[in-house]
């Protein structure tokens, strides 16, 4: 009994210190995206919009060429760290991806920051250790640990979301189960992570909700826009995935200069429907507080979804997360249209569902989906939200956006003994 007290205690005082101090250096680095985001942003606009994302571009060629793992949405660099135990987040990583988000997003791409906050969060988790003292005092499942406890903190600081990023960075990393050994000091460390990022920037809530408390009645609508943006979600994937494929299939030596191509088409798009550049949180929360024309919503779709394809599918440096919210609201913002729907609390609760399905769709995230659109419009939508992510993760669980994702939790450790065993033979 003394030895599993002794073991518990230790365990727990270990953590308790190691997953803040990297939640706050996952914070930090949340802060340093945002603000430099925000830098460049205002650089930005002062370029007509289609030649803005070609110079962003110029930056992330420049990035790619110091570090591979600079450019794209970076998430499967995540995934490669953790699952598969590859060591591709070097401390050069923080900053040249740091540079690359900001310089595509910053100059008009269309994307998000998921991505390059579990890659930026996890290289400063790979950076502390590498401090020799705690090298020597933590095994390789540790080591793992801590690299997730490093994108829980930036991601729970950058969606203001303490609990759901926590949950999102060990969700993502299996299709069908939740690991607690990673969960609790992820969690952890996405608090912590988030209150570093209230002290220096702003905390509230990502999006503004009216005063609105949803009813039984609601919940068939919720189910249908829910669907409808799981739909929409599905189309997204393929679009991606299609063009994806095709810069792939281009000559290797073209590709320290994809980035440029994939940000001269992106240019074009968002010069005829400038609605679509950037993170588009902005209209999100438009969508949110106002119906726009089925017109215009169909049109942003198109844009957003070829938008962000080139531009990060080519290469170009941004996350899917926030784009998939957006595709979401269209969603929920059409069916409210459609439906003529007087009522903006309830049109925003049909927001909030498709924002859900949209993200539990493309991440494969049903229960970080749920919690991060609670924390990030407030506890009063919390039905469409569990509802959306809910549908969304249901029809949408057979396709998944990332590569690198294991099946399950008990797979991956059954594969992690394998190429233990085989490490002791010998083998390859």
């Amino acid at each position: 009994m003394k030895k599993i007290y002794g073991y518990v205690s230790w365990y727990m005082i270990k953590w308790l210190i190691v997953a803040t101090l990297v939640g706050i250096g996952g914070g930090l680095s949340a802060v340093a995206l945002k603000k430099s985001i925000d830098f460049i942003g205002n650089i930005g606009d002062l370029f007509p919009l289609w030649v803005a994302p070609i110079i962003g571009s110029i930056i992330v060629t420049r990035m790619y060429m110091a570090d591979e793992c600079s450019s794209g949405f970076g998430t499967d660099y995540y995934l490669k760290e953790v699952n598969e135990g590859k060591d591709v987040l070097k401390i050069r990583t923080l900053f040249t991806k740091l540079v690359a988000t900001a310089a595509t997003i910053g100059f008009k791409g269309s994307g998000g920051v998921e991505g390059p906050m579990l890659v930026m969060g996890g290289s400063v988790a790979n950076r502390i250790l590498k401090i020799p003292f705690l090298n020597r005092a933590f095994s390789k499942d540790d080591k793992r640990t801590l690299i997730i406890c490093g994108a829980a903190g930036a991601i729970g600081a950058m969606f203001r979301s303490p609990l759901g990023g926590g949950i999102f960075v060990v969700e993502i990393l299996y299709k069908s189960s939740l690991n607690y050994g990673d969960l609790f000091p992820s969690m952890l460390s996405s608090t912590m992570g988030f209150v570093a990022y209230s002290m220096i920037a702003d905390p509230s809530p990502m999006f503004d909700i009216p005063n609105y408390l949803p009813n039984v009645y609601n919940v068939p609508f919720f189910i249908l826009a829910a669907i409808i943006a799981a739909i929409l979600s599905l189309i997204f994937m393929s679009v991606f995935k299609g063009v994806q494929k095709l810069f792939e299939r281009l000559p290797d030596k073209t590709k320290a200069i994809q980035p440029i191509l994939g940000a001269i088409i992106t240019g074009i798009i968002i010069y005829n429907i400038p609605n679509v550049y950037g993170t588009g949180t902005n209209y999100i929360q438009e969508m949110i507080h106002t119906q726009f024309p089925i017109q215009l919503l169909v049109l942003m779709f198109i844009g957003k979804v070829l938008a962000t394809s080139f531009t990060v599918a080519s290469g170009g440096s941004a996350g899917l997360v926030i784009p998939a919210l957006f595709i979401g609201a269209i969603a929920g913002n059409g069916l409210s249209a459609l439906l003529a729907v007087g009522d903006v609390g309830l049109s925003s609760s049909l927001v909030i569902a498709g924002m859900s399905a949209s993200l539990a769709s493309v991440a494969n995230v049903p229960i970080a989906a749920a919690i991060m659109l609670v924390e990030m419009v407030g506890l009063r939508l919390g039905v469409p939200a569990t509802i959306g992510s809910i549908i969304g993760y249901i029809l949408a669980q057979s396709k998944v956006i990332y590569g690198v994702t294991s099946p399950e939790q008990r797979q991956f450790v059954e594969l992690q003994k394998l190429r233990q065993d085989d490490a002791q033979e010998g083998g390859h």
